[in-house]
């Protein structure tokens, strides 16, 4: 099979002047360029252990697989918010599980929160219950509007906004770090734009509307980074230098409950529930139930990839999750990837290096 495009239609913007590649090597090319990726954050994380570096690698893939499932079921299942509502029960029945061999007193304390204070319980959990599960509907909602280049264009504001809001907070970054997230900042814009070319917008209507419902995913997605990274490690805020760290499995046992009846709410006010469930065909269902095993390794993942790397870098290094997606799409999908793209990736990786270059001269 060859990806060229048909006689007398010119290629896309992005790949004029580029060879078009035969699909056995676009395979190799879309293989080689994984492996690089994994081998680059390998090489930038090696000071950490093998264990950092096997959750950053573990955190990258569970986000390639997600994204590649869900663009893959919302082009045939538009219930955005039931699908989330099916997430978060998942990932609330195994954040249950997990407590069974303490018993059911210590599940019950970390389901309930009762040895945290009211205040702390209003200030900590119930953000993290609005802003976890808004920001994947929020994200759901514009790919069926705008499409994944869209989203991923307003989606690299994250290291930059997370970084902001850690800082509000209390979080001190040295200028060395400061340079290396802006620096991964511009290089998740050029891969924003290598894969931008592809959005045909019919209805502007409908793409202000995604825009706007990407931008509110960021913004939930950075109060929520910035809020799990303050409970796991207090001590790198200067407001919370004195407060008790609380382990990922706890953190993310308190807000499950919450998180889960958030999005049955919002589920129910924006969709119908009988016609989500009457749309469902036995390729949809199966879909989604994959969908569901993803979702639930990707929370875990990010979770402890925010609890190892940081807020900063847990967000720029899944910034380098696009770059796989599309070379997995170029090589199974028959979709092209762009030299801007790998190029994006290339400055993104250098920003990370000089993230951690900054850590290190900070510790």
């Amino acid at each position: 099979q060859d990806l060229r495009p048909a006689p007398g239609l010119p290629p896309p913007r992005f790949l004029r002047g580029v060879a078009m590649v035969s699909t056995a090597q676009a395979q190799v090319l879309a293989s080689a360029t994984a492996c690089c990726i994994f081998a680059a954050i390998a090489m930038i994380l090696r000071k950490r252990g093998g264990y950092v570096v096997g959750i950053a690698m573990f955190f990258v893939s569970c986000l390639v697989t997600t994204q590649l499932l869900m663009s893959r079921l919302s082009l045939h299942y538009k219930h955005p918010g039931f699908v989330t509502m099916l997430h978060f029960g998942c990932v609330w029945v195994v954040s249950c599980a997990y407590w069974v061999p303490s018993g059911f007193s210590k599940w019950w304390s970390i389901q309930t929160s009762s040895n945290r204070s009211n205040e702390w319980f209003l200030r900590n959990i119930v953000p993290l219950a609005l802003s976890n599960p808004l920001t994947v509907v929020f994200n759901n909602t514009a790919l069926t509007y705008v499409g994944a280049g869209m989203c991923a264009i307003v989606g690299t504001l994250s290291p930059v906004s997370v970084a902001i809001f850690s800082w509000i907070c209390g979080h001190r970054l040295s200028f060395v770090s400061w340079n290396g997230i802006f620096i991964a900042f511009s290089g998740a814009l050029l891969i924003a734009f290598g894969e931008v070319n592809a959005i045909q917008v019919a209805n502007h209507s409908g793409w202000y509307l995604g825009v706007l419902f990407a931008l509110a995913s960021v913004g939930a997605r950075s109060l929520k980074i910035v809020i799990m990274d303050f409970l796991m490690a207090p001590t790198d805020y200067q407001s919370a230098a004195s407060s008790s760290p609380l382990s990922p499995m706890e953190l993310y046992s308190m807000q499950a409950p919450w998180c889960f009846v958030t999005a049955v709410i919002f589920a129910m006010a924006t969709e119908s529930i009988p016609a989500a469930l009457k749309h469902i065909t036995p390729e949809t269902g199966g879909l989604i139930l994959v969908t569901c095993v993803s979702a639930v390794a990707l929370n875990f993942a990010g979770i402890f990839a925010l609890k190892e790397l940081g807020a900063s870098s847990q967000q720029i290094i899944g910034k380098l999750n696009t770059i796989c997606v599309a070379a997995i799409s170029m090589a199974f999908l028959g979709e092209q990837l762009s030299r801007l793209v790998l190029l994006g990736s290339t400055v993104v990786l250098s920003g990370a290096a000089v993230v951690e270059l900054g850590k290190d001269s900070n510790g």
